[in-house]
């Protein structure tokens, strides 16, 4: 999808959709196209689902800090998802508040925008750094080969001879994921841990068998996602079971 399709994510607390819609009509009204699940969420399809694919599809999430979202875990999952495909966030807080827990380490490496004290002030701001990262060049530009700085004479020389190239590295070789994506055995983890957190459970489980290093450490990073002690202890055995885990 092309980056004029797809649009900013609108992440915010139920609590807040009044500022959300606010936000929503200062960007667009910029040429930002947005999305916000309070109007965009077709009637009749799965709502936790449909989260999941504007996610996926976002060029930038626009996180709306406040007392309400801070204590969401419906934000915290959203979060976790655009952290785990590398979009963009763009923290706008709402009220002179500190994040803790789970946000304060979503955050830590990010600068919010305060919308206070004059918010048309804090929402151009908001438009600028928008633009700014999504427009910054992924590198830049190399120096043309063999120019000459205005108002140097020009010499005739023998050129230089090239440089050696460095030593060729070897590729390190992508390493498979623990569990395929198409298998049974992710079929029947993504369905258990499911019952508990959604249909985003399917990200975490992609996630997880990408990066961990052993099927018992696959198993304990999906179980971090279920927040019941009861229901996590349960989900551990029941996912061991399924991947055939030596205890």
């Amino acid at each position: 999808m092309s980056e004029a399709a797809s649009p900013l994510f609108i992440c915010f607390s139920s609590k807040d959709e009044a500022v959300a819609r606010v936000v929503v009509e200062f960007l667009e009204a910029r040429g930002l196209k947005c999305w916000i699940s309070s109007r965009d969420v077709p009637p009749g399809q799965n709502y936790q689902e449909t989260i999941v694919q504007a996610l996926e599809s976002a060029k930038g999430i626009v996180f709306l800090f406040s007392e309400h979202s801070s204590q969401s875990a419906e934000i915290r999952k959203e979060l976790s998802i655009g952290g785990s495909i590398n979009v963009p966030v763009f923290p706008l807080r709402l009220s002179p508040i500190t994040p803790s827990g789970a946000l304060r380490y979503e955050l830590a490496t990010r600068q919010w925008i305060d919308i206070f004290p004059d918010r048309e002030q804090a929402l151009g701001k908001l438009v600028e750094t928008i633009e700014k990262v999504l427009h910054a060049p992924a590198a830049a530009e190399p120096a043309v080969a063999g120019s000459i700085p205005a108002g140097r004479p020009v010499v005739d020389r023998a050129p230089a001879p090239a440089p050696r190239p460095p030593p060729a590295k070897r590729k390190a070789r992508a390493r498979a994921p623990l569990v395929a994506a198409d298998s049974e055995e992710f079929e029947a983890v993504r369905i258990l841990l499911a019952r508990h957190i959604g249909p985003i459970a399917k990200v975490f489980v992609q996630k997880a068998a990408a990066e961990a290093r052993s099927l018992d450490e696959l198993c304990e990073r999906l179980a971090a996602h279920v927040s019941a002690p009861a229901d996590r202890a349960a989900f551990l055995q029941a996912a061991r079971v399924r991947l055939a885990v030596k205890s």
